[in-house]
């Protein structure tokens, strides 16, 4: 009990002895920004892109990862008999072909020129360099897709898309085949990762 008692006080001594501290008068300045404008969960103080993407998937440090995706088009345009001359039905295809090369300037297109099996080789490899020339022409002149853009080739009937002899197989292989690719990065999305198919049809 005496024990206790000797305790008790000594710690009441020791209460009194406490000496209050003075608080600063003016409030601390906030020498980082603390705030999430983009709701990325990185702080602005230690955000290294601002200007990510909202609902990007990001790193420690706030920026967005980027995916190469590969973007395609194909354009099939199909000539008559010993013809180059292109029927207005397929000029909507080359203007969209265009819009696609102008959406993605980066991008080149190689024209390839088919022929069907009739006729000698030599004379369907010139009436195919023809056919994809004229296509190329059309680019530059109707929609100022840059020369320098365009490759045009002529395959003959090296290239059969169908074999056979009748109507329907010739007239098939008598045709343009326009492929053009470029690498496209895009924002990797917390939820899935977005890829990119696109066909001329």
């Amino acid at each position: 009990m005496k024990l206790f008692l000797i305790m008790l006080l000594t710690f009441f001594v020791s209460a009194c002895s406490l000496q209050a501290i003075d608080m600063a008068k003016e409030p601390t300045e906030q020498k980082f920004d603390l705030s999430d404008e983009e709701a990325d969960g990185v702080i602005l103080a230690r955000d290294n892109c601002p200007g990510s993407v909202l609902g990007a998937d990001i790193n420690n440090n706030g920026c967005g990862l980027t995916t190469a995706v590969k973007v395609r088009a194909q354009l099939m345009i199909n000539f008559e008999t010993d013809s180059y001359v292109v029927s207005s039905n397929y000029l909507p295809k080359i203007e969209h072909l265009s819009q696609f090369m102008h959406e993605y300037p980066q991008t080149t297109v190689t024209i390839e020129g088919h022929t069907s099996h009739r006729g000698t080789a030599s004379y369907n490899k010139i009436l195919s360099q023809q056919r994809a020339d004229m296509i190329k022409k059309i680019l530059i002149e109707e929609y100022q897709v840059e020369a320098s853009r365009i490759t045009a080739i002529g395959y003959g009937f090296d290239q059969l898309l169908l074999e056979g002899d009748d109507e329907y197989v010739h007239a098939r292989n008598r045709r343009i085949v326009a492929e053009i690719s470029s690498e496209k990065h895009i924002s990797d999305m917390k939820w899935t990762i977005y890829t990119v198919d696109q066909s001329i049809e």
